[in-house]
């Protein structure tokens, strides 16, 4: 892998909802006893299926190694509200030792104020150096 860093990549801001069909599910998938509620902490998560999200961070991660996840932060200012449309702003960063992809989104209400921002971390492993699983006998 290489050692140089790129530049930071940025995105946004980028459309997402917190639609009432996209909580429910969301709820439903993830345990909770109720469908209806407020997004739960973790409900951006979902914003990662979206081409304009995901690929990037997919895309940056296979560039340098197999992506593992490591670690994911969410801090809120203040709670998600069903039902409303946001802004998020994405940043991508580098890092090589140990190699990782830092994602980092802000989600700021459509007035431009802060609501809340995620850090997804991705360790980054040459997949070279990964041994290939033992054939059973």
């Amino acid at each position: 892998m290489d050692s140089a860093a790129p530049p930071i990549q940025r995105a946004g801001p980028l459309r997402v909802s917190a639609s009432p069909d996209a909580v429910r599910r969301f709820r439903r998938e993830t345990g909770w006893s109720e469908a209806d509620g407020p997004p739960p902490a973790s409900f951006p998560v979902v914003w990662m299926r979206l081409p304009e999200i995901g690929e990037p961070i997919r895309a940056a991660a296979q560039e340098v190694g197999l992506p593992v996840h490591e670690a994911q932060h969410f801090d809120y200012a203040r709670p998600l509200e069903t039902g409303r449309d946001y802004d998020l702003m994405l940043e991508l960063r580098r890092e090589a030792h140990p190699a990782r992809l830092i994602a980092t989104a802000e989600v700021l209400d459509l007035d431009g104020a802060f609501v809340a921002r995620i850090v997804s971390i991705l360790r980054l492993i040459d997949p070279k150096s990964v041994p290939a699983p033992a054939a059973k006998s």
